[in-house]
């Protein structure tokens, strides 16, 4: 099947099948009928009829005819078309006379159909709104915002111990990986010289990480040009943490403890932009709406790629009204912010921008 602009299915369908064909395949649909494709018949006045398509369901009591014509015109249909097919129903003892179009019925129509007891319905695309908000297609701008923490340093160490000997090993190296079982471990608390509170580092860090990831989220707002292609950029952060003001700045070490002054590390920060498009008509050859100008009902008529046959399905009751903001648009922006623990990856074409350092002041540390 050939690619059909704007979600228009009714030009593309009347050209595989002639529509009055069609339109005899809808009642196979309806269980045992016998269904008659360009029927003549003699009424009672002995004048020859032509039928397009003629529906009989005979049970062992009665025999009930239904004469449709269809009418795939350029212009709406018109009462003399309903008079005609008023008279064919009482000449050749039908019991219902039917009409469908692509084209719609002229001013009137519907309430003279009524009268005369003659269903009649158009056949026709499905709005936006029929195919589910926003459409048939579907565009969508998927945002990733991710992080990364590198080089870790802490500043201005000082050791502390009764024997005056500083550790092994002169520097910090906590080796973090922001793993579940850093939270609880005892090598990664903050501690106080006045109280027994211990702070967890990992955790402090990793709140840190997530306030400037979602101001980062947040702030950024449209599209990463040109936005039909995947995109990325990327930014450098330098923090210092401030730990001038805390009583929780000491780690201990074999002989007693360090304390230090401010923690430092560069924050890779990462947006990747895909473009996110789908057709829901990407399973079925087509699909259109058969609706009752009479009766208002309505019937999804569809044909499945893997399917020989077309199947009718009634369309869901809308849900209630939602508020417009709440509604996916096409174009829409989804912004995802990653963990700490999906690390932030740069491709080779990106190039990083150099931020100002961010410094960070810790006025309350909660436990």
């Amino acid at each position: 099947m050939t690619n059909i602009d704007s979600g228009k299915f009714l030009t593309y369908l009347i050209d595989w099948k002639e529509f009055e064909l069609f339109v005899a395949e809808l009642y196979k649909d309806d269980g045992d009928l016998i269904i008659q494709h360009n029927v003549t018949e003699v009424g009672k006045s002995q004048a020859k009829r032509q039928i397009d398509v003629l529906v009989t369901q005979k049970t062992k009591l009665h025999t009930i005819k239904t004469i449709i014509e269809c009418k795939l015109w350029k212009s709406k249909v018109d009462r003399q078309v309903i008079d005609v097919l008023s008279a064919s129903v009482e000449d050749l003892n039908a019991n219902k006379g039917v009409i469908f179009t692509t084209k719609g019925y002229e001013e009137g129509a519907i309430q003279y159909a009524k009268n005369k007891n003659i269903d009649i319905f158009i056949v026709r695309d499905l709005t936006d709104d029929e195919w589910g908000r926003p459409g048939r297609h579907l565009v969508l701008y998927l945002q990733m915002f991710s992080g990364l923490i590198k080089n870790l340093q802490f500043h201005n160490l000082k050791f502390h111990a009764e024997n005056g000997l500083p550790p092994k090993n002169g520097a910090i190296n906590l080796g973090i990986r922001f793993r579940k079982e850093e939270y609880t471990d005892p090598n990664f608390n903050l501690i106080s010289l006045h109280d027994t509170i211990k702070v967890n580092i990992v955790k402090l860090i990793e709140d840190v990480f997530y306030a400037i990831q979602t101001q980062l989220l947040e702030g950024y707002n449209g599209l990463i040009q040109p936005e039909n292609q995947a995109h990325e950029i990327a930014y450098n952060v330098p923090i210092l943490v401030d730990f001038t003001k805390q009583q929780h700045k000491f780690i201990r070490h074999e002989h007693g403890l360090i304390s230090f002054d401010s923690l430092a590390f560069d924050l890779l920060q990462t947006v990747t932009q895909t473009k996110i498009e789908s057709d829901r008509a990407n399973t079925i050859d087509f699909v259109v709406m058969v609706e009752n100008y009479i009766t208002n009902q309505k019937n999804y008529v569809s044909k499945d790629k893997n399917n020989d046959r077309i199947e009718l399905s009634e369309p869901v009751l809308p849900q209630p009204q939602h508020d417009e903001s709440e509604i996916v648009k096409n174009g829409s922006v989804i912004k995802i912010m990653t963990e700490i623990t999906v690390a932030a990856s740069v491709k080779p074409q990106t190039i990083i921008m150099q931020l100002p350092q961010r410094k960070i002041n810790l006025n309350i540390v909660q436990p």
